[in-house]
């Protein structure tokens, strides 16, 4: 399949996102990639691995509660992770075409014309069966076709800053939440480190506003009784919640993910995490259709399963901000005892690990289906015929959907013609049930890591059948 990403940068720029969490880990693992991340972290962070995360600057949120073999976040700046995206994209043979960047878009009934123009201007018109829009809250692609991005401007500013420390910093990070304001700091690179902060006081400054270092120190002296020795800083720059989002994440043959169909506060550092996830979403369904293994109406999931995502997030989005930035005397006390007596208990961390993680909202399933489908297939341990112990996630680097066939060695799919389908069948055994799994004899698992279809009864082979004509060939 023919891939052209067209880029106006050329080179990433000062990182803002800087973490990973596990369930795009499990997605980076099951296309083979995600020890990249890993490795590069270990060469520029002391401390890669965190073994629990925040919630509207609530901590510890522990990824244990997930139940996976990424039970950490990866602190990797930005910049780093597209980097190797861009890498893997031009191994997977995508062109790239950097610096340059989107003039006009139009569509047709067979597809759509799109003209780009480069820094030295000229000029390219190209011609494709479809496009995404990945191209952040400024989108042109959105902005091209004319779509509503309704919403609020920010209510109260912030200030992150990347500095650099007199003496090294102590390691791990550190929340403090007071009447003052909030404060959050870190490594963030080799060097580095970064601080979050909302001051009281200064939180209407205006955005446009630079940011001067004798602010960042005032602020920290002011919140935490110190401003840890900042030196110098590297970058900075002011943040707020301003919220928009789009009522549609497609348009005819042009799709919107990411940040070009929402921004919003970056609450826990999640959002660089959901547009990863809406792309895996697409990505596959996109590449089936091109190359005619599935009809056009595959695509349609595409909104119907990632919208309620998005609104589920935004939603969070707004709680968290209701919660840590208000810095009233009760409201302070509040949160206080909210850290002390509620977000410890089990059943909150977790609500909490899937919420942060995007997989609170199992995608639509029909009436009558299995509860498991819609749902993200545990990264379970497999013993195949063979005496290998593959891990789920691995068997999905073919990026087809994967039958697996839990029923020990019955060979019960043995009949099953799966010749014109992409798809791998695996007789396998658990060496542990998840709960959610708990009676399911056969699965079919999507390329995405998804549920599609779990079965529990005697004579499953219909039911697949049923399940692969209506991905491949039938009507979704």
């Amino acid at each position: 399949m023919k891939t052209l990403v067209v880029e106006r940068r050329t080179a990433g720029v000062q990182s803002r996102a800087g973490t990973i969490l596990p369930r795009v880990l499990e997605l980076f693992d099951a296309r083979g990639i995600a020890d990249r991340f890993i490795n590069k972290t270990k060469q520029i962070a002391p401390y890669p691995f965190r073994p629990s995360h925040i919630w509207s600057g609530f901590h510890p949120i522990d990824w244990k509660y997930l139940d996976s073999r990424f039970g950490f976040t990866l602190g990797l700046p930005q910049n780093h992770t597209e980097e190797i995206l861009w890498e893997w994209a031009k191994e997977c043979g995508a062109e790239v075409v950097s610096d340059s960047e989107l003039i006009d878009l139009r569509q047709d009934a067979e597809g759509v014309t799109v003209l780009v123009r480069s820094s030295a201007g000229e000029e390219r018109e190209i011609r494709a069966r479809y496009v995404v829009g990945a191209d952040g809250g400024r989108s042109a692609v959105r902005t091209k076709l004319g779509m509503d991005f309704d919403g609020h401007s920010g209510t109260f500013r912030g200030i992150v800053v990347d500095a650099h420390l007199e003496a090294p910093w102590p390691g791990g990070r550190i929340n403090v939440d007071n009447e003052m304001g909030w404060i959050r700091g870190y490594t963030f690179g080799e060097g580095i480190t970064r601080f979050n902060i909302v001051h009281r006081d200064r939180r209407h400054a205006p955005k446009e506003e630079p940011v001067e270092l004798p602010e960042v120190l005032q602020c920290l002296r002011d919140v935490h009784g110190t401003d840890y020795g900042i030196a110098s800083y590297r970058w900075a720059s002011r943040f707020d919640d301003q919220m928009r989002s789009v009522k549609q994440l497609r348009q005819g043959r042009v799709f919107l993910v990411g940040e070009s169909a929402r921004i919003h506060y970056p609450a826990s550092g999640v959002g660089m995490n959901f547009c990863l996830q809406d792309a895996f979403n697409l990505g596959w369904k996109l590449a089936n259709v091109v190359k005619g293994l599935a009809k056009a109406d595959t695509l349609d999931t595409y909104h119907s399963e990632r919208m309620p995502v998005m609104e589920r997030l935004l939603e969070s989005v707004k709680a968290q901000c209701a919660l840590q930035f208000n810095f009233s005397e009760d409201a302070v006390v509040l949160k206080r005892r909210m850290q002390e007596h509620i977000i410890p208990l089990p059943d909150v961390q977790k609500k909490l690990v899937l919420e942060l993680c995007g997989l609170e909202t199992p995608y639509p399933r029909a009436e009558g289906a299995h509860p498991a489908e819609g749902l993200r297939c545990p990264d379970i341990l497999l013993t195949l015929l063979d005496g290998s112990t593959p891990s789920m996630l691995s068997l999905l680097r073919s990026r087809k959907f994967l039958l697996l066939d839990l029923e020990g060695f019955s060979r019960q799919f043995a009949d099953l013609d799966v010749s014109k389908y992409p798809i791998d069948v695996v007789q396998a055994r658990l060496a542990k049930i998840p709960d959610v799994l708990g009676d399911v004899k056969a699965l079919l698992v999507r390329p995405d890591g998804y549920i599609a279809w779990a079965g529990s009864s005697t004579g499953l082979v219909r039911e697949v059948e049923g399940q692969l004509s209506k991905w491949f060939n039938g009507s979704l």
